[in-house]
């Protein structure tokens, strides 16, 4: 417990060490007092600064956040507001001191800035990023990249375990979940889909409704998913067969299956896309199999091995919910859903990532 305080504690000397730094950086400007824990009407603000520039003084209230999730920062941006309000109506007559809201965490998304922007509260993080207006001056500072928890905690949404969640919701973006349908629509534990469903919540991707949860950010959840994607881990064969066109397919049609009591094997990346958004044709054909799939198109495509010229790529992979999602488009068909598809292409060469984007245009008209 003592740990957690101490931690707490350092925040705070942490975001006043900062805010003050990034005052020192305007001319001609004088700092005052720096408080912690400070006095504003019947409340108690993390910090303030006081400090004056031109012929005016200001002071910089500072509401410290140990999470910079939009959840959390939308929650801290009406409280410093309302302190403001509260504030202004206690004081005794007007003392010509103007008040600057600042939030400050240890990181802050583009998702979390903007809505400080939206709402006039000025922002700091420990990473770099900044936003600072008054009287002439304007402070807006941009750094590259997340501090490593902000990525392992984004990355960790994107598991295969925590995608088969995902891809459920994305599947319907309409739709409302309770934690067991959604837990027994992906096959996942409900401890697994509760945390998944936090994760959400804390980025405003999904809102509660009486009925459940529901999606409504599908377009920043799938565009945060292809920035982290990791293609499925497998054991890739590559190899040459002579058969191509109407006569692959043909072969393939028996062959081609999702479900576990026989091989699995399904169409991915460019050529499931011929199938669910054709855009362009290649000589190269890719699939998703399990090990008995695997050897059954080695068996039917009569595979052999090519040193160069393979035009065959079976991944073997271990998450067997991405062939348990396969998608139909025509009887016999199988074919990796729309969401992975999107993302296996989205993360190829220029080419399949024009690809991926006329696959969005016909599957995904809210991306």
């Amino acid at each position: 417990m003592m740990k957690t305080h101490d931690s707490v504690k350092d925040l705070g000397i942490a975001a006043l060490d900062a805010a003050r730094d990034l005052l020192g950086n305007v001319p001609h400007l004088e700092a005052g007092a720096v408080r912690r824990e400070h006095p504003l009407g019947s409340a108690r603000i993390d910090g303030c600064i006081e400090f004056e520039h031109g012929d005016e003084a200001y002071a910089l209230l500072i509401e410290v956040k140990r999470s910079g999730a939009p959840r959390f920062v939308r929650s801290a941006v009406y409280q410093l507001k309302g302190y403001l309000e509260h504030a202004r109506e206690s004081a005794p007559g007007d003392s010509g001191q103007q008040w600057i809201p600042m939030l400050v965490s240890p990181y802050l998304s583009p998702e979390s800035r903007s809505i400080c922007m939206d709402h006039g509260v000025a922002y700091m993080d420990l990473v770099g990023n900044a936003h600072l207006a008054f009287d002439n001056v304007y402070i807006d500072r941009t750094v590259a990249g997340r501090p490593k928890p902000a990525t392992r905690a984004l990355r960790s949404m994107f598991t295969p375990k925590a995608g088969a969640i995902l891809r459920v919701l994305l599947r319907d973006p309409a739709r409302a979940w309770r934690v067991t349908e959604l837990a027994e629509a992906a096959d996942s534990s409900l401890g697994h889909v509760s945390n998944v469903r936090k994760a959400l919540l804390d980025r405003e991707w999904i809102e509660k409704q009486k009925d459940g949860v529901i999606l409504v950010q599908p377009d920043a959840l799938l565009k945060a998913w292809r920035e982290e994607y990791r293609r499925p881990v497998a054991r890739r064969i590559s190899g040459y067969t002579l058969f191509q066109g109407k006569q692959l397919h043909e072969r393939l049609s028996g062959t081609l299956n999702p479900e576990p009591q026989r091989p699995r094997a399904i169409y991915s990346s460019n050529s499931a896309a011929q199938w669910l958004a054709p855009f362009t044709r290649g000589g190269m054909h890719s699939l998703y199999a399990d090990e008995p799939g695997a050897r059954a198109l080695k068996e039917v495509l009569k595979l052999t091995r090519a040193e160069k010229g393979a035009n065959v790529t079976v991944s073997v992979v271990k998450d067997e919910s991405l062939l348990k999602d396969a998608v139909q488009p025509a009887p016999g068909t199988f074919c990796t859903c729309p969401i992975i598809t999107y993302l296996d292409l989205w993360n190829g060469n220029d080419r399949d990532r024009e690809a991926a984007d006329h696959l969005a245009s016909k599957c995904f008209p809210w991306l």
